[in-house]
């Protein structure tokens, strides 16, 4: 496709120097992606982007554009409000119940009601809506001065971009910003592919002049505008203002460009003071009108009737426009003809010009945050007041989900309490101000806010709330442990006690010490009842029955009894996450109920607009659905919660899904990378139940890769974690059969049975299908000592009996009755048995394990077939074995040389031919018994 930039050039526009930045957006424009442009203040960004938004109005793109100022980074969703504003009238009519109701609240557009906005809502119904958008029509986002962009906004765009899912040529975005290499990193991050990035240089002296005589007038010459060039440094925004002050001046412009020596200028070239100058040119009433509007980010014109008098404000707005620094625009706002020019209205303002500002929006605004904000930028002392309303607003914005936003106003709050002898309300806006930055997932102000509340800590009750943050904070399970035990030697009994037990109980339960994890959550439970919390009771009680599964102790079932007790007699309730948990999330693989259960929770999270339950009830669904070997099942869930966004970030959680899915599916190179990080970052934090559960999934990857000795490392060190945890169980993982599996492959005995041992002791926990594998286990280990007959009667027993194992570890007996039958030189009943493992992982859609059962057959040299080959190695062998060179076969193929030689390899194993001729003369005979029996 021609691009406009090729029919009409960036000049045309009145851009000069700046062909290949727009030549680059342009290129986005038609294709996708993204494009970030970085510049110093003045560089022309906002120009750019302004000449980018006609471009693609001229192209019949939709565009959403948002220019923030730096006092919308106070102001809940204020970029999204904007963006928002500027989508079809009815857009969001097909979005779920609560991210509809949850956008709406967030924009203001509907009052909360009963339980906060989930964090998750806005983000996902800003998803939605791009992505119906991008649907009906290509869709532009434009971004200027990213860096101004408040967090809210911020938060739910990356979300939305990172998870998007349209053709690549229907969304572009273009973004301006500052050169900081914190501004807006999270976003620029999560932007489409392929992402463009660059920077804004200093103009040319000649694109200077281009620019000079466009917007200035043609007295403008070369000559006249090299010292201009020269005194801006090639800053076309610092470029203009300084000519606008020589023509303004031209009484003491001195010295000659004709005579080739360089003005002297009547301002100082600075871009700050050459600004102040310019805004200080404007009547006062235009200054005092431009100083609402840069106080308070964005002002209509009806706001400010209600503010200044008619008489004063059109006159002030119209001088404004005169002097090109203010215009009416969309909407009946008031904008600044650039960002720049609003921050200059405010810094030229004394500091109680400000203040007095601030206090007439606190009384004129009507939206209760806004007025908190500008209230506490009012005052030149701490004040209760001021602190209440703030603390107000925080909790407005956290019922909207702008939970950032909500931290800061509660940290607000906390610097606005007057210093008393009694600090405790201080140090409670504090803590509070902790927690909010903990929900908005940002850890690092979490830690700043409680270094500061954390001085006010006067009691040991106060220092033992402090702790406990710290320990809830801490990214080392080992360190968070070692805070947990100090805050708990220092709180009283009650409340924060029993939370502090409950947490060193989970943290026990991660190190692996189930014994001691018990005991404090049987304590964190009676804390709880004693005063009278039966939401810790509860979450004590969910950890409870975690711990009698994992070590084989207790009565699970009944503590779920508990829970069902405690719900029904108090005004708390099960949340959908918690109903599937403690009914699905341990169930046998053929438990019936298990996955009706997880996905109406998910139903009814999604209903309840809860979305922030959906990372764990997808774990959940896809766990309940490996282990009854529904692996296409799995892989559609999977493929679901991405649709959804269940993950928030890349925990844990996502990577354990992730691994599940590719590795059953064949991906052996991608789950191992997954593995081996996740693995690493759960040893370098401490967490050994979530390392042991990654260690199982890289044995598992290497026995399906076939790779005996490169399984028996995870797993033999998985061995060792639950011989000094006394762990009976890993979520119903049956990992010791792959460690028994490559032990055998290379005459490990001792490791066999060690491997039987941990089989037999989660069987007796309750896990009969343990017992069934044990047997298995017990069976190939006699055979590796000789004894085949006993061998072979117990692993027909085994087949034999349907219903006692998974499908999948159902086609494992099989695969191992066949090899057994190998061994003992029955040819004809090991090519049925393995056959018939083959059958039933392909048919599972688990094809390395298809594979290697057919791999097996094709050791037994009973009769090679064909069949015994997958359709593409079928294909490589006619194609070789007629006489095509590999390149010939890939190139008929579309395959590479590489996969070619990896095909012929196991074909020659296969069929038991060792050269292209016996393939041949195979494939001959083959085709002609085939014939004859037909």
């Amino acid at each position: 496709m021609m691009t406009l930039v090729n029919e009409v050039s960036a000049a045309a526009y009145g851009l000069f120097g700046r062909e290949d930045a727009v030549r680059v957006m342009s290129d986005v424009l038609d294709r996708g992606g993204s494009a970030v442009a970085s510049g110093e203040p003045g560089a022309g960004k906002s120009s750019l982007l302004k000449v980018v938004d006609q471009l693609a109005q001229r192209r019949g793109r939709r565009v959403l554009s948002v220019t923030p100022t730096q006092f919308d980074r106070g102001l809940p969703f204020a970029g999204l409000a904007e963006l928002i504003g500027q989508c079809p009238e009815g857009a969001d009519q097909d979005l779920p119940g609560p991210q509809r109701r949850a956008l709406a609240v967030a924009l203001q557009r509907a009052e909360p009601e009963g339980r906060e906005v989930d964090a998750l809502a806005v983000p996902l119904a800003v998803r939605g809506l791009l992505t119906r958008l991008c649907e009906s029509e290509p869709v532009v986002l434009i971004i200027d001065d990213l860096q101004w962009l408040d967090q809210s906004t911020v938060g739910s765009l990356s979300f939305a971009l990172r998870r998007i899912s349209v053709e690549p040529d229907r969304l572009s975005v273009l973004i301006g910003t500052r050169p900081d290499p914190g501004a807006g990193t999270d976003l620029i991050r999560c932007l489409p592919e392929p992402r463009h990035e660059f920077s804004l240089p200093p103009l040319d002296d000649w694109a200077i002049g281009q620019l000079l005589r466009k917007r200035l007038g043609s007295r403008w010459t070369p000559p006249m505008s090299a010292g201009v060039a020269r005194a801006s440094g090639g800053n076309p925004f610092l470029a203009l203002e300084i000519a606008r002050a020589m023509q303004a001046d031209v009484s003491s412009w001195r010295g000659s460009a004709q005579d080739g020596h360089d003005p002297v200028l009547p301002v100082p070239p600075g871009l700050a003071d050459l600004l102040r100058e310019r805004v200080a040119r404007l009547p006062q009433d235009s200054r005092e009108v431009l100083l609402l509007v840069s106080a308070a980010g964005r002002l209509t014109v009806t706001q400010l009737q209600g503010i200044v008098a008619e008489a004063r404000l059109w006159p002030a707005i119209e001088a404004a426009r005169d002097a090109d620094v203010a215009l009416v625009g969309a909407g009946s706002v008031v904008a600044f003809t650039h960002p720049l020019l609003a921050s200059a209205i405010y810094d030229a303002a004394a500091p109680d010009e400000r203040r007095r500002t601030h206090r007439v929006l606190a009384e004129k605004l009507e939206d209760p945050v806004e007025r908190a904000r500008h209230r506490s930028k009012s005052i030149t002392a701490p004040d209760e007041a001021v602190a209440g309303e703030l603390e107000r607003a925080a909790e407005i914005s956290r019922s909207r989900g702008a939970q950032q936003l909500a931290g800061e106003l509660q940290e607000g709050a906390a610097l606005a309490t007057p210093s008393t002898l009694d600090t405790a309300d201080s140090f409670r806006r504090w803590l509070r101000a902790v927690d909010t930055y903990v929900d908005a997932g940002d850890a690092l102000s979490a830690r700043a806010a409680l270094d500061k509340g954390s001085a006010l800590a006067a009691v040991a009750e106060q220092r033992a709330q402090v702790l406990a943050r710290r320990a809830r904070l801490a990214d080392d399970l080992r360190g968070a442990r070692s805070l947990a035990e100090q805050a708990f030697r220092l709180a009283p009994p009650g409340e924060d006690r029993a939370g502090i037990l409950q947490m060193l109980s989970e943290q026990h339960r991660m190190e692996g010490d189930g014994s001691l994890a018990l005991r404090l959550t049987q304590l964190a439970i009676t804390e709880a009842r004693a005063a009278e919390r039966p939401d810790i009771q509860l979450i004590a009680l969910y950890q409870r029955q975690s711990i009698e599964w994992l070590w084989g102790v207790g009565r699970p079932e009944q503590t779920l009894r508990d829970m069902e007790r405690l719900v029904d007699s108090s005004s708390i309730e099960f949340s959908p996450a918690e109903w599937a948990g403690a009914r699905a999330f341990y169930a046998a693989w053929n438990d019936e109920t298990a996955e009706p259960v997880v996905r109406d929770a998910i139903v009814r999270a999604i209903e309840a607009g809860r979305y922030g339950d959906l990372s764990s009830l997808y774990i959940w669904l896809i766990l309940v659905l490996i282990r009854a070997s529904k692996v296409r099942d799995a892989e559609a869930a999977l493929d679901e919660a991405d649709r959804f966004g269940a993950w928030t970030e890349r925990g844990l959680q996502e990577n354990m899904a992730r691994i599940l899915i590719k590795e059953y599916a064949g991906d052996l190179d991608g789950a191992r990378e997954v593995a081996e990080r996740a693995a690493a970052r759960s040893r370098t934090s401490g967490l050994r139940y979530w390392l042991g559960g990654f260690l199982a999934q890289l044995g598992f990857i290497e026995i399906s890769a076939r790779n005996w000795h490169a399984a028996l490392e995870p797993l033999r060190e998985l061995a060792e974690i639950f011989a000094s945890t006394k762990l009976v169980d890993l979520e119903q993982l049956l990992w010791p059969v792959d460690l028994a599996d490559a032990a055998l492959q290379v005459g490990a005995l001792q490791d066999v049975e060690t491997a039987i041992s941990l089989l037999r002791r989660q069987g007796a926990a309750g896990r009969p299908e343990a017992a069934v594998a044990a047997d298995r286990c017990q069976a190939l280990l006699s055979a590796a000592r000789g004894d085949v007959d006993k061998a072979l009667t117990e692993l027909r027993k085994i087949v034999d009996q349907p219903g006692g194992e998974c499908p999948f570890e159902a086609a494992r007996s099989r695969l191992a009755l066949g090899q057994v039958y190998r061994r003992a030189g029955h040819k004809r009943l090991a090519d049925e048995a393995l056959s018939a493992a083959a059958g039933a992982f392909e048919q599972l859609g688990i094809p390395r394990w298809a594979e290697r059962a057919r791999d097996e057959a094709g050791r037994v040299g009973l009769y090679p077939t064909t069949a015994m080959l997958t359709a593409t190695e079928r294909r490589v062998a006619e194609l070789v074995g007629s006489g095509h060179s590999n390149q010939e076969a890939a190139a008929e193929l579309f395959l590479s040389v590489k996969t070619v030689e990896a095909n012929l390899t196991r074909i020659y194993r296969k069929l038991s031919v060792r050269s292209r001729t016996e393939l041949a003369n195979s494939l001959n005979k083959l085709d002609s018994t085939t014939n004859h029996d037909l």
